[in-house]
């Protein structure tokens, strides 16, 4: 939910700032969001988005972004995803809007992340509940495998 909201308040910001239609200054939109790889998408290589009609390359990309947050994603989806990716990028050959697309996706990619370490997180706890023992830590052999610390 929190990317949901995070991308709907750049979008909402990002619309009143190219649009002017109310005073928003950059220096404040950088105070709210920082370093956040889509905002920087947004004010990255701001001649070319005045090449396409960004009201409606934000509209296209704001509602790939809807269509697939919140939502865990099979390898099949993760294909249809790139494949309308693609699409977007031949329809509007631009890399403002190259910039924009790609940063949606690494939020859909954060998304997924989070949601998979939240989902082990919690299948450690049941474990842990399940048999009354407390699971070992981890660490990494030299082949990259999962073993327990040594006590």
């Amino acid at each position: 939910m929190y990317y949901e909201v995070m991308v709907k308040n750049i979008f909402n910001d990002m619309y009143l700032f190219f649009n002017g239609k109310r005073a928003i200054g950059l220096e404040a939109l950088q105070d709210a969001y920082q370093d956040e790889p889509l905002f920087l998408a947004f004010i990255s290589d701001l001649p070319e988005a005045f090449k396409v009609p960004f009201y409606d390359v934000m509209m296209e990309c704001y509602g790939f972004f809807k269509k697939h947050c919140g939502k865990e994603h099979t390898e099949e989806d993760w294909a249809d995803i790139v494949t309308e990716i693609r699409e977007f990028r031949e329809k509007w050959n631009n890399t403002w809007s190259w910039k924009l697309i790609l940063a949606l996706l690494e939020v859909l990619e954060r998304e997924e992340k989070e949601r998979k370490e939240e989902q082990e997180k919690a299948l450690e706890g049941t474990a842990t509940e399940e048999t009354g023992e407390e699971l070992p830590d981890m660490q990494e052999n030299e082949e990259g495998q999962a073993q327990p610390l040594a006590a």
